[in-house]
């Protein structure tokens, strides 16, 4: 789907996500939910039945769903809401019936989008209803266009100060580079070819962001402390993550898991907002 955020300088409507035009790939537009982020997993707990193969048609290098056994899972609408400066809408999401009484089954997840003028957050009740620890990272995976047509090259990053993570086969995380702090500052785009992940230098609300010379806004990404962004060969969008943990978050050294106790229940916020200087 499309999104367009209103501009908090002068109103103007500014494409932020732009939705899926074929023949684009699927994602050069936004697919949000990750969870509970199956691949880049090794070993991977849930690359068998009833799981994989799943009702997913997309599938990375090793043959894994893509980003999370939920996100493409039927959605069910809970309650929604229209109004002028507020709208919203919560879904619950369907599992297969294949999946009943595995721990999976057990994990109750409300996604809800809650849409202000000039901000979108993207909300994630999960609730355990089993008796044992669930742990887990979730993310999301938005690809944005500042306005549909123009490239990146034209952007610079900014960011509240990471560390790189050093990534190796199959994007895996293999070490935290401390030695350069990155993301700090403004970093422009053009020429620069990023499939990288950072992680936040303990701010306590970490951001990564977009901004023009040729604007009076910037765009805001928040939400995690661990950061995905990527660059389309297109140039066209740039991919800015925002993700709890990393991928293999079950065995790499300082992924810090959130760790959902038996019969309880977490709340976990991503925000895309236009802010002005």
């Amino acid at each position: 789907m499309h999104l367009s955020l209103k501009s908090p300088v002068d109103g103007a409507s500014i494409s932020v996500v732009a939705g899926h035009k074929a023949p684009d790939p699927f994602f050069a537009s936004g697919s949000f939910l990750m969870f509970p982020w199956v691949n880049r997993l090794e070993p991977n707990p849930w690359a068998r039945d009833p799981f994989y193969p799943s009702v997913h048609w997309l599938t990375d290098g090793n043959g894994i769903p893509l980003h999370g056994l939920f996100h493409n899972l039927p959605r069910t609408v809970l309650t929604e809401s229209e109004g002028e400066l507020e709208s919203f809408v919560s879904f619950s999401i369907e599992i297969p019936e294949t999946w009943e009484g595995t721990l999976l089954s057990k994990i109750k997840v409300k996604e809800t989008y809650q849409l202000f003028p000039s901000e979108l957050k993207i909300i994630y009740e999960l609730n355990n209803t089993s008796d044992g620890e669930f742990p887990f990272a979730l993310g999301i995976h938005p690809y944005f266009r500042w306005n549909e047509e123009e490239s990146i090259d034209d952007l610079f990053l900014i960011g509240s100060g990471f560390y790189q993570i050093k990534l190796g086969d199959y994007l895996l995380p293999e070490r935290v580079l401390g030695e350069e702090l990155l993301l700090y500052g403004e970093i422009p785009l053009a020429g620069k070819n990023l499939d990288d992940l950072y992680v936040s230098k303990e701010n306590e609300k970490p951001y990564i962001g977009l901004f023009s010379m040729n604007k009076k806004e910037k765009l805001l990404i928040t939400g995690g402390n661990f950061y995905q962004v990527y660059t389309p060969l297109d140039r066209r969008s740039i991919a800015i993550e925002p993700m709890t943990s990393t991928g293999n978050f079950l065995h790499f050294p300082g992924a810090n898991p959130n760790l959902l106790a038996p019969h309880s229940e977490k709340k976990i916020e991503f925000s895309i907002r236009l802010d002005q200087f």
